[in-house]
């Protein structure tokens, strides 16, 4: 294994709760083949470094428009204005933003980077049966750098996990199961309707891939985020459960309420942010979680398994 091999990450979490079992370090990928309308990681969307800029965390130094040598930030009246179309993100601004209003999103990182910074955490992952989770994004399009990475931590004993919503070819993924202990599989829909409207991936794929992946006895964890208006439909959810229920491999059914807490960072990217988009009452979830637990085992973060099909 060639740990000089690079990937394009946008975070490494450490101490995630709820990325796998255990305490464990979530390893972020740049890039994904959906376009969900409500996706709260709208840096994942493209592989390529990125500018974040947060005009309310800005001091009106000035420090950035003196380095930069486009003229990408100009101070009007005191107002800080950013023309992204002049930026080359030579990231040169970035590095004299003592205040964090002007942040680079993306860095390209080597195997043996990453694998260095995750072992720092080697006994809490001991202690508590945790590990390392590739997430994004969607790693398995990466994925020389993510088999890379799997075989670093398996190399090293410990637990593998990834999180994938499976708009790819199979044979993308095949090749990183010998390396995985678990696989956590988003569904956010099988309406093709939703699909179309709110996704805009494969739905074929998506849909097929999980069955493949069945076949080779990895423990797979199914997860829906639930928007209100879009996929909190109880058909919808009970049509996912009946989809899933053939699994034998599946350890649980999770549905996941929206939240809005991405919006900041479409606006400092410069992209468009959907507003229809809207967290389902708490009610609304438990009824959601009730009726697919006819089908499958299903599990809340607030009670645990709440229910399991006969």
């Amino acid at each position: 294994m060639d740990n000089n091999i690079t990937g394009h990450v946008f975070d490494i979490q450490r101490f995630a709760l709820h990325d796998g079992p255990g305490i464990r370090t979530t390893v972020f990928f740049k890039g994904c083949a959906n376009r969900c309308g409500w996706c709260h990681n709208p840096e994942s969307f493209s592989r390529e470094a990125q500018l974040q800029f947060y005009p309310l965390r800005c001091v009106s130094c000035g420090k950035c428009a003196g380095v930069c040598p486009n003229g990408a930030h100009e101070f009007i009246d005191g107002a800080h204005r950013f023309i992204r179309a002049k930026c080359d993100l030579c990231g040169r601004c970035t590095e004299c933003c003592y205040a964090g209003a002007i942040v680079m999103n993306g860095r390209e990182v080597t195997i043996g980077e990453v694998l260095r910074e995750v072992m720092e955490d080697a006994p809490y992952y001991k202690n508590s049966g945790g590990g390392v989770t590739l997430s994004g994004g969607e790693p398995v399009l990466q994925n020389e750098f993510a088999l890379g990475l799997l075989k670093a931590f398996r190399d090293n004993g410990l637990h593998t996990n990834i999180q994938t919503a499976g708009n790819y070819p199979f044979e993308m993924l095949k090749n990183l199961i010998p390396y995985l202990d678990m696989v956590m599989y988003d569904i956010k829909a099988i309406s093709e309707k939703i699909y179309e409207g709110h996704i805009r991936g494969s739905r074929g794929s998506m849909l097929e891939n999980i069955f493949l992946l069945d076949e080779a006895a990895i423990p797979i964890i199914v997860r829906t985020p639930v928007i209100a208006g879009v996929n909190d439909d109880e058909d919808e959810i009970v049509s996912i459960a009946k989809y899933i229920k053939p699994l034998k491999n599946l350890l649980h059914y999770a549905l996941i309420p929206y939240h809005g807490l991405g919006r900041a960072k479409y606006d400092a990217l410069g992209m468009d942010y959907i507003n229809e988009y809207k967290t389902p009452p708490e009610d609304a979830m438990t009824a959601l979680e009730n009726a697919a637990a006819r089908f499958v085992t299903v599990y809340n973060n607030r009670e645990g398994i709440i229910g399991a099909a006969n």
